[in-house]
C-alpha cells in the first residue's frame, strides 16, 4: 500500500469508518516501526484538535509535527519528509471526513494503548480493542467500550462523569480504572452508579461485577492498572488468568498444548518489556517451553 493510501486509511480510522480487515492491516503496520507509531501520534492529535477552525487545525498541526520531528529524530531527515506528506494528505482528508457533530471518538487497536488528552486537561489511557466518545467542548462527560485508566483534572463546578455499560461514575477530580465491569479507585473519591442503586469509593477500593451481582472489595493497583503504563504483574497467578494479561498488551492468542501448564502459579513483575523476553522469563523459572507462529503462542510442558 502506498504512503498516501495509509495516512487516508488513518483518516477514516479516525473517523470510524475501517473494516475489521483495514484495521488489522493498520495495526500490523503500527507494530513495524516506531516511527510509523509517532506520525499516528501526532496525526492524531491534529484530528482531534477543536480550539480552531480547519485550517487553522492544519496550519497548527503542520507546526506541531514540524517540531516534534525536530526534537525527537534530527538525525533522520526522511522521517521528518515523510511526516510533512502525512499532514498534508491526512489535513486534506480532516476536511472531508471529519464528523460535523458535537462528539469526538477515539479507538484503541489490538496492542496498543493510546494515550490521549481530552480538552479539560484530563489524561486518558485508553486500554486496547477500546472506544471512548465525548463532547468536543468539555471533554468531560464520557461514554467508554472497553477500559481506561483517567487521570482527572479537578474541576468542582463541572463534575466528570464516565458511562460504561451499567456502571456510571461521577468524580471532581481523581485517578481511577475503569470498564464495564468494575471501577477502581487509585486517590481522590468517586460515586458509582449502578441499577439504581450509588456507591462511594475511596481510594484502593473497587467495585466490581460478579456471579450477577456487584462486590466493594480492596484490590492490587499495579494488577489492575498496571496495563496503562506497559506494566505486567503476576503474584501467585495461574497461568491462565497471566495468558489473558499477555494476550491484551501484545495481541496474540495463547494456547496451551499441555492443558496441565495453565494451572502453573506465576510469580513475576515486568515493566515495559517484549513479549520474547516475558515468555523467556517465564519458561526458564516454571520449566515450559514456548512456540510463536504468527500471533499465536504455543505453550508447553518441557520433555
Amino acid at each position: 500500500m502506498e504512503q498516501q493510501d495509509i495516512y487516508l486509511l488513518i483518516a477514516r480510522y479516525f473517523n470510524a469508518e475501517t473494516t475489521t480487515e483495514e484495521e488489522a492491516f493498520l495495526t500490523d503496520w503500527l507494530q513495524q516501526s516506531a516511527e510509523n507509531r509517532e506520525t499516528f501520534s501526532v496525526l492524531q492529535e491534529i484530528w482531534t484538535t477543536d480550539k480552531v477552525q480547519d485550517n487553522e487545525i492544519i496550519t497548527a498541526g503542520l507546526k506541531n509535527v514540524k517540531y516534534k520531528i525536530a526534537a525527537s529524530r534530527r538525525r533522520v531527515r526522511y522521517i521528518a519528509a515523510a511526516a510533512m506528506i502525512a499532514v498534508m494528505v491526512i489535513s486534506c482528508a480532516l476536511l472531508f471526513y471529519r464528523p460535523g457533530n458535537s462528539y469526538i471518538e477515539q479507538r484503541s487497536l489490538a496492542g496498543q494503548v493510546l494515550h490521549l488528552r481530552l480538552p479539560d486537561g484530563t489524561l486518558v489511557h485508553l486500554a486496547p480493542k477500546s472506544t471512548i466518545r465525548y463532547a468536543k467542548q468539555s471533554g468531560r462527560e464520557i461514554i467508554l467500550k472497553g477500559e481506561a485508566f483517567f487521570e482527572v483534572n479537578k474541576n468542582a463546578h463541572h463534575p466528570f462523569s464516565v458511562r460504561a455499560g451499567k456502571l456510571s461514575v461521577n468524580v471532581l477530580g481523581t485517578r481511577f480504572n475503569v470498564s464495564d465491569t468494575a471501577v477502581s479507585l487509585v486517590d481522590g473519591k468517586v460515586q458509582v452508579t449502578v441499577d439504581e442503586k450509588a456507591y462511594t469509593l475511596t481510594p484502593g477500593r473497587q467495585l466490581r461485577y460478579k456471579d450477577g451481582h456487584y462486590y466493594e472489595q480492596a484490590y492490587d493497583v499495579d494488577d489492575v492498572t498496571g496495563w496503562a503504563s506497559a506494566l505486567l504483574v503476576f503474584r501467585n497467578e495461574s497461568f491462565a488468568s497471566a495468558a489473558a494479561k499477555i494476550e491484551k498488551m501484545y495481541d496474540v492468542k495463547i494456547i496451551f498444548s499441555d492443558p496441565e501448564t495453565a494451572n502453573y502459579r506465576l510469580f513475576a513483575k515486568f515493566s515495559n518489556k517484549s513479549l520474547t523476553y516475558v515468555l523467556d522469563v517465564i519458561k526458564a523459572s516454571d520449566n515450559l517451553d514456548y512456540t510463536i507462529k504468527g500471533k499465536t503462542v504455543y505453550i508447553s510442558g518441557k520433555k
